[in-house]
């Protein structure tokens, strides 16, 4: 009976320690989460649905999700609107290893600076007529003293 009962706990602890072991291996694989990526446009591809952000690590290539919101500001626009240079915070999730654009905000300064440039070109190219009227006739001599 000793025996019997040696055996079952020798069993049950071999047990314990190989569920244990087991289970890191199947624990499920680490959730990839959301990422940001903040830069300047380098280029956009509206037919590929593509976007290259230069960021301080370098230049970073994301798939654009055909549902991704796109703003300029409060403004939604669309990705051709996206120009170079256009300051950018990108949020996007990680799908079979690669990122996929699901927000584009574009920075609000950056759009209200173009806009200030272009009323500024505006007001300064255009011209200003005056008109002048032609001076008055000259006035009659003073009779002569007699």
């Amino acid at each position: 009976m000793k025996l019997v009962r040696a055996l079952a706990i020798a069993l049950a602890c071999t047990g314990l320690v190989m569920a244990q072991a087991a289970a890191p291996a199947a624990a499920p694989a680490k959730k990839e989460g959301a990422k940001m990526v903040m830069g300047t446009v380098v280029s956009v591809d509206a037919v590929a649905n593509t976007i290259i952000v230069k960021t301080k690590k370098g230049e970073d290539t994301l798939s654009v999700d055909a549902a991704a919101k796109i703003m300029s500001g409060k403004k939604a626009i669309t990705l051709g609107d996206l120009k170079a240079d256009a300051k950018v915070v990108v949020s996007c999730k990680m799908v079979e290893g690669k990122k996929v654009a699901t927000k584009i905000t574009e920075s609000a300064a950056k759009a209200e600076k173009v806009s200030k440039k272009t009323t500024e070109a505006t007001t300064s190219t255009s011209t200003t007529t005056t008109t002048t009227e032609p001076a008055a006739a000259p006035a009659a001599p003073a009779p002569a003293a007699k």
